[in-house]
């Protein structure tokens, strides 16, 4: 019953959300309201935590009915060369899915329909993003804006690490007190700012650096004020790598700027050196802040690190490969979609169902997928999502403007990272994983309507010019 009281409100809320606001504000304010998820979960309703993780699934499928049954303008589907792969083994996976979401094992179709929604609910985004936004300008105002969002995030990072364990500001969902095993040692715990949990954090936190990194090198040359923002964000950013414990947020930051500068070097080298540069001085001013006013997080993070090792045997190398190898014991085994998933348990108890059988411990996703669709699952699952990612390393290849072109370059490279990394089973990086594949269809779509204006500009500067000199 307090559920259903709870739930009340929010039901008013989507009724009123649905009869007047349109299908892009619904998909731009979920993906600021996954941002929120954490804070709704931890502080605002810690008594339905459940219920608030389901939310921006709620928003998602508002903005879907909206989209593809109520707009009143119907939206062809865009196409480029991939487009027949990915559609082909996106429909086979769906298939194999489905399928499996009746798998026994489960104990009941419902784990297996909400398994499905893990895979499948977001990927109508893809679709979606290239009729988000009609203008080059529009995509980068709202980055822009997105991006404003890590001021706030990363102070509460900030102030949770200098907070004490037992602070109302380190609780974990549900308002319970935080896990010990979440902290660094000596009173401090490893941040989640408004996220529920860290590892959650730092997926939001990789993903804003790619874009960051793009905005750098591509400044907004109207309004100066942007630069200093960019930095701001930027240095905040950093200092919270260190709070999240996480020396995986802080490779793939470094894989992402690595990687970013060396392939753009191939097309212009002196863009490169123009952002080295530019850089320099920032660079050494953030090392003097960091090491001045955030030593603490850099102690901390230190000291974490020689734990892990020496926990792990001091061989990450072995640990990292040993964690993403296929278990050849269940190779050909399947346990139904949804299987592993942590949410499997609170449904069996909301709803009372059946036990079912319990699968194997796996901690990588790719572990997971295999455990819960089999060898022939995994095959279309992660086929479609290699030709994802070679669809938009084509599209970085044939991109010409400066700004969508590195969009699509941190989009490939986020894909790489996250190739093998959790995405089904992340709260935060599955959506974010289908709006960069949407990039496939958006970004061409802007460059073609920016060429058709500054095509119209030109010919319009023409006739004018040809119009005064015939008088």
């Amino acid at each position: 019953m307090n559920l259903i009281l709870l739930a009340l409100p929010f039901l008013i809320v989507i009724f009123i959300v649905f009869t007047n606001v349109s299908w892009q504000q619904l998909v731009k304010g979920a993906l600021f309201l996954i941002i929120l998820d954490g804070a709704l979960r931890k502080w605002i309703l810690p008594q339905a935590s459940n219920l608030m993780y389901l939310l921006k699934d709620f928003v998602l499928i508002l903005a879907y009915i909206k989209y593809y049954l109520l707009s009143p303008k119907q939206h062809s589907l865009l196409k480029n060369n991939y487009t027949y792969t990915i559609h082909t083994l996106l429909a086979l996976s769906t298939i194999w899915l489905v399928f499996q979401s009746f798998h026994p094992d489960l104990g009941s179709p419902i784990i297996g329909f909400f398994g499905l929604t893990r895979y499948l609910l977001y990927v109508p985004l893809m679709w979606m993003l290239p009729y988000l936004f009609n203008s080059e300008e529009e995509l980068y105002k709202f980055l822009r804006n997105y991006l404003l969002c890590l001021i706030p995030v990363c102070l509460l990072g900030i102030a949770q690490f200098s907070s004490p364990p037992t602070s109302p500001l380190n609780v974990a969902p549900g308002g319970e007190e935080a896990s010990a095993s979440l902290g660094f040692g000596e009173g401090k715990l490893r941040i989640s700012s408004v996220f529920a949990f860290p590892n959650i954090y730092t997926s939001y936190l990789v993903l804003n650096f790619g874009f960051l990194v793009t905005y750098i090198t591509n400044p907004d040359k109207k309004y100066q004020i942007w630069k200093l923002i960019i930095f701001l964000e930027l240095l905040l950013m950093v200092a919270n790598f260190f709070m999240t414990g996480s020396r995986a947020v802080l490779g793939y930051s470094v894989f992402i700027l690595v990687f970013y500068l060396f392939i753009k070097s191939f097309d212009n080298f002196s863009t490169t050196i123009k952002f080295l540069k530019k850089m320099a001085i920032p660079a050494v001013l953030g090392v003097v802040v960091l090491s001045h006013y955030f030593a603490p997080a850099l102690e901390a993070f230190s000291s974490r690190g020689s734990v892990i090792d020496a926990a792990k045997g001091d061989n990450r190398i072995a640990y990292a490969l040993s964690i993403h190898t296929l278990p050849g014991k269940f190779f050909l085994d399947s346990y139904g979609t949804g299987a592993t998933q942590s949410a499997r348990q609170t449904f069996q108890r909301l709803f009372r169902l059946p036990k079912g059988k319990l699968p194997p411990p796996a901690e990588a996703e790719t572990h997971k997928i295999n455990i819960e669709i089999g060898i022939i699952g995994f095959t279309f699952w992660y086929g479609m999502r290699l030709a994802l990612l070679m669809a938009t390393w084509s599209l970085y290849r044939q991109l010409t403007r400066p700004f969508l072109k590195d969009l699509a370059l941190v989009a490939f490279l986020i894909h790489v990272l996250w190739f093998t990394g959790q995405v089904v089973v992340h709260p935060l990086a599955v959506v974010y994983y289908w709006f960069l594949n949407g990039f496939i269809f958006l970004l061409p779509r802007l460059e073609a309507i920016e060429n058709y204006r500054q095509q119209q500009r030109m010919m319009l500067a023409y006739e004018q010019e040809a119009y005064s000199n015939s008088i």
